[in-house]
């Protein structure tokens, strides 16, 4: 049965395709530029972090930047400036986390085109990347950017597999960044990077405090492994404990957590996990692991940014 649903999904996808291919589905300028950063595979590629990271050296080199993403499980309808005093009930996980801790304007808007023409005209943005956006054709893109965390050659499309799309779809992208280490790597590479610890109340502390501590890590992420290396390569002694991706923490799971944890030292979770809990319910165990992505090519996918803004003489603000 999942083989057949997987050939039908493959087929409803492939003529999806075909139809943005050859035009009779339109797409949308919107105004800005716009960089898309996409996967396709079903979560756990890093995009978040990396739509972070690429938003901030565009707007390093002078650009005035906005992030556009669709604000998946977030409640609220129409397009929105995500500000960090809102709620992950009404703009999603990861949404929130990019408005408290990427420095940039945050819009929240299914309709991606509705979206970009918001960030152009309301909040001056040349340049929008578009998180999660390979699959969302109807806006037009500059530059398309696809992560890939892992072999996706022997993979299935859903649901028998994890694929969003045939590998064939990557002759789509401009640009293919290999992440957290997967194994085709050749070209263009990035991984995370744990740069500290904070707790509840946003004090920090160094990576240190975690050698030889027995740790409980707790993550509601689409691919919780990386995130348990990188705890034990700092020393922890990690039992991991694993919701499904977004998940939204209850009363239940707190106690739950509780009772898992009365021998050990920490509570670790990830900075998009940390956005959902009530810090009031948490002891002092509780430290979210701070990771950038880093890219050691990011320059090289600058120079081609610049060199579309050029094409489309867009000028630098600084």
């Amino acid at each position: 049965m999942l083989r057949f649903l997987s050939v039908l999904y493959c087929s409803i996808i492939q003529l999806r395709n075909l139809l943005y291919d050859t035009g009779v589905f339109r797409t949308y300028h919107t105004g800005p530029l716009v960089i898309s950063v996409g996967n396709i595979e079903a979560g756990g590629t890093g995009k978040t972090p990396f739509t972070m990271t690429l938003a901030k050296k565009i707007k390093e080199r002078g650009y005035t930047v906005a992030i556009l993403t669709r604000g998946y499980k977030g409640r609220l309808r129409g397009t929105h400036l995500v500000r960090p005093e809102h709620q992950v009930a009404d703009v999603g996980d990861e949404t929130l986390l990019m408005a408290r801790t990427s420095g940039m304007p945050v819009v929240k808007s299914p309709d991606r085109v509705a979206g970009a023409h918001f960030a152009h005209t309301e909040l001056g943005a040349q340049i929008v990347v578009l998180d999660d956006g390979f699959q969302h054709r109807r806006i037009y893109r500059d530059l398309d950017i696809v992560l890939i965390a892992r072999n996706v050659q022997t993979d299935n499309l859903l649901p028998l597999g994890s694929l969003r799309e045939p590998v064939s779809s990557l002759k789509r992208a401009a640009l293919i960044v290999y992440t957290k280490g997967a194994p085709e790597a050749q070209g263009l590479s990035a991984k995370l990077v744990p740069v500290g610890l904070a707790d509840t109340r946003g004090k920090q502390y160094g990576l240190e405090v975690l050698k030889d501590k027995r740790v409980l890590a707790v993550c509601a992420i689409g691919k919780p492994e990386p995130f348990f290396s990188i705890l034990e390569q700092l020393g922890a002694c990690v039992e991991p404990l694993v919701f499904r991706d977004h998940h939204l923490y209850t009363l239940k799971d707190i106690q739950m957590i509780r009772q898992r944890s009365l021998q050990k030292d920490l509570i670790i979770t990830t900075q998009k996990d940390m956005v959902k809990l009530d810090s009031d319910l948490l002891d002092n165990r509780w430290l979210e692991l701070q990771v950038i992505m880093q890219v050691p090519q990011i320059d090289t996918i600058i120079r081609e940014i610049e060199t579309i803004a050029e094409n489309r003489r867009i000028p630098r603000q600084g």
